[in-house]
């Protein structure tokens, strides 16, 4: 019986039985694939614009593949199946809905207890995710529990002995601890404790981390107008 490690990209793709996200410009296809009853979520460039899918596509797969081999076995995280070719990846598919089609006051006080559990897993993983701001990387399964996707932009643990790394590497942790308290404050900001609201009031108001969203921002504006298309 055919499976999903048996197929090619194109079969694969062919396989589809609905699409999150269609792929053009600096994003790739992600389409939910079945075959002979299993599923799973593929990942796939090669629709996106020619130069950035030559330069960026293969090392957003490899970054992304490269956190869920470390991330393999936490729960609330996808398990990677395949890497095919530069462009694409295969995942384990984790129902659930985007915390950002949740409606206000759909979030319950467990719901962030074990988001927080979850966010405490990567980091003893080793892994910072460092996009959690975004509430479509943040899904609600049917039993409720927080799911963690896209892992491109992360950030793994140094080692020891790089002391300015570890650093980072902290100040990531806490970044994604803030992501949660900022879910809070949208969808049920009554249950915002006093050190949370503190997090938040200190938010982006360092220098260093208004720099690193310059940096971060400047980066992805530049690379898609270098490698998209531009009408």
């Amino acid at each position: 019986m055919t499976s999903l490690q048996d197929l090619s990209l194109e079969q694969l793709r062919a396989h589809a039985v609905k699409t999150f996200r269609h792929g053009g410009g600096s994003r790739p296809d992600v389409l939910l694939i079945r075959v002979n009853g299993e599923e799973a979520v593929l990942k796939d460039f090669t629709r996106a614009d020619p130069w950035f899918r030559r330069l960026v596509g293969p090392l957003s797969v490899r970054r992304e593949a490269r956190a869920l081999r470390q991330l393999d076995g936490a729960r609330g995280v996808p398990r990677l199946l395949r890497v095919i070719g530069r462009d694409a990846l295969l995942m384990e598919y984790m129902p659930g809905t985007s915390t950002r089609e949740v409606p206000p006051g759909g979030l319950t006080p467990q719901f962030f207890e074990r988001f927080y559990r979850l966010v405490d897993r990567l980091h003893e993983f080793g892994v910072a995710h460092c996009d959690l701001r975004s509430q479509g990387n943040i899904l609600v399964g049917a039993d409720g529990e927080p799911h963690a996707v896209d892992f491109v932009a992360h950030f793994r643990r140094p080692r020891r002995w790089n002391l300015p790394g570890r650093w980072m590497y902290g100040k990531f942790c806490e970044a994604d601890r803030v992501a949660v308290a900022r879910l809070k404050r949208s969808h049920a900001p009554d249950l915002l404790t006093e050190s949370e609201r503190q997090a938040l009031a200190r938010d982006r108001k360092t220098p260093l981390e208004r720099a690193a969203r310059l940096v971060g921002k400047s980066v992805r504006n530049v690379s898609r107008w270098l490698l998209t298309r531009r009408s």
